[in-house]
């Protein structure tokens, strides 16, 4: 098994901490049990805050639940050994007052506060060290993705096919219907202004996101005169929610590429499902069974929107892809934050 940096920094921590403890109670010939709970006062308070205090609440930004979980456990990791060495001593300490036993106990308790703080503070040093690590280097690869999927949109949407088809299409409804035309000349315009500045943005409000993927559709309509080739819900109030830029996108564009006859209705099956923090995307095309339906069809590729997924949303999304009969489904939900 693989044994992680911070793992080895912990190691060496306690190494280090239980060396000097231990060289400080065997110079005083203290008994052995002492050093014991000493070890057990630094390990509660270090784990602690280690574990569950910083994660939960210091890294979160949440300062008040953080000061005050952390006295709680700071109390309870100096308490454990102070109770301990009461105890033993109690029949020892028997013959001298209860107060002076009273001032004993809290002398106790103060040292091993004070050896609780210490540990309490080191880890929290420890693992927002850690924390801040991990952070820039997640920041780091997802700004590598966040190339990868530039460049591959870029290629995607800028080539001239697609540019070409697209003003083509408008180019033929000036005659018809110049009106139409001017509409969806602006929306290409939205779009290609779309793909150069808000691809680079990490998260971008999902209110933009959503027009983008519907003037996406409107534009690819253009090309077939069936109005029920596509059906496009989208249910569900957006707010002030932030989104990864174009996630749904290739799966749009992959159902656009396989659809079949552009003449059958409900081709492709596009939902959006909006509900509090969470985002409930569908994408269900018809396809020819008699021709091969491969992940590198759809453009970016289903392994790079995996990772892009779990670098923008790790252990908040679920994603499934099927393929049954003659359908292909894209089911996808995410846990969304506000501004």
């Amino acid at each position: 098994m693989k044994i992680s940096i911070a793992q080895l920094f912990n190691g060496g921590y306690w190494l280090i901490y239980l060396f000097l403890t231990g060289k400080g109670v065997f110079k005083d010939d203290d008994p052995i049990g002492l050093w014991l709970v000493t070890v057990l006062n630094g390990m509660v308070s270090f784990y602690a805050f280690y574990i569950l205090l910083v994660p939960r609440f210091l890294a979160k930004k949440k300062f008040l639940p953080f000061i005050g979980w952390g006295i709680g456990a700071i109390i309870i990791a100096a308490l454990i050994p102070t109770a301990f060495i009461s105890f033993l001593s109690r029949s020892a300490l028997s013959v001298i007052a209860a107060s002076i036993q009273w001032e004993l106990a809290q002398k106790l308790f103060l040292v091993f506060g004070i050896f609780a703080l210490f540990n309490g503070i080191m880890a929290t040093i420890i693992k927002g060290f850690f924390t801040w690590y991990n952070e820039l280097h997640e920041k780091t690869e997802l700004e590598k993705k966040n190339l990868q999927m530039e460049l591959s949109l870029l290629k995607t949407h800028l080539n001239p096919h697609f540019l070409f088809n697209t003003l083509n299409n408008i180019d033929i409804l000036i005659e018809t219907d110049p009106t139409a035309a001017s509409s969806y000349l602006q929306k290409l315009s939205d779009i290609l202004r779309f793909v150069v500045y808000e691809t680079s943005q990490e998260k971008i409000p999902l209110t933009k996101e959503l027009a983008y993927i519907r003037k996406y559709v409107e534009l690819q309509q253009i090309r077939t005169s069936n109005k029920e080739y596509v059906h496009l819900k989208i249910a569900g109030n957006p707010g002030q929610l932030m989104i990864g830029p174009m996630l749904f996108i290739p799966f749009i564009e992959n159902a656009f590429k396989h659809a079949s006859n552009k003449k059958m209705n409900g081709g492709i099956t596009l939902e959006i499902e909006i509900t509090e923090k969470q985002i409930r995307f569908t994408c269900i095309n018809i396809y020819d069974t008699s021709k091969s339906l491969v992940e590198e069809h759809s453009g970016l590729g289903i392994a790079l929107i995996r990772q892009r997924l779990d670098l923008l949303y790790k252990g908040h999304y679920e994603l499934e892809i099927t393929q049954r009969e003659n359908l292909y489904c894209v089911t996808a939900e995410i846990k969304l934050d506000g501004y």
